[in-house]
């Protein structure tokens, strides 16, 4: 599975490359941005790195796809969206789990654009992958809740490490292993 162009009525969500990083510190400057994921606005320095690793597509194990997209509205980038998709491993009977993330720089907020990023990249996974669509919110975060209703996620009132609800598509959890 590799990440493909998507587009969607007014946004193209373009696949990641290292050449995003100069762009994409403009988009993820701020603070409100990381106030439920904490951490800090990376640098160029950072993104370089981090995006050479999740171009790639692929863990290191082989055990997931990455897949990422710069979302970009009449050009300019504003954003990303991402599925980390944990992958079939023959012998365990368990369908792949995608899970989702879509992050809008905070300039852009408020106008629909990780509504619309989302739902076009549930539209591009869901005819690729039979399994549960998951994605990790911090409780407090109604912004991002309000985009996982939206894109037909409901809370499951299961907390991960951090402290995040996961959000699914309601297929079985069991058979997922939650």
């Amino acid at each position: 599975m590799r990440a493909a162009l998507i587009t969607t009525a007014r946004l193209i969500l373009e696949p990641l490359s290292v050449s995003h990083a100069a762009e994409m510190v403009r988009v993820r400057s701020g603070t409100v941005v990381y106030r439920y994921t904490g951490g800090a606005a990376p640098t160029e320095e950072e993104l370089t790195g981090r995006y050479a690793v999740q171009a790639v597509g692929v863990s290191p194990d082989g055990r997931e796809a990455w897949l990422n997209w710069i979302i970009r509205e009449n050009g300019a980038a504003v954003g990303f969206v991402q599925a980390s998709v944990a992958l079939h491993v023959p012998g365990q009977g368990q369908e792949p789990t995608a899970y989702v993330a879509w992050v809008v720089g905070e300039s852009f907020q408020g106008r629909g654009l990780a509504t619309e990023a989302a739902s076009g990249l549930l539209g591009w996974l869901r005819p690729r992958l039979d399994g549960p669509i998951a994605a990790f919110i911090h409780p407090d975060n109604h912004a991002s809740a309000a985009v996982a209703r939206k894109i037909g996620l409901v809370a499951s009132g299961q907390l991960n490490g951090d402290g995040e609800e996961r959000w699914d598509n309601g297929i079985d959890l069991v058979a997922d292993g939650i």
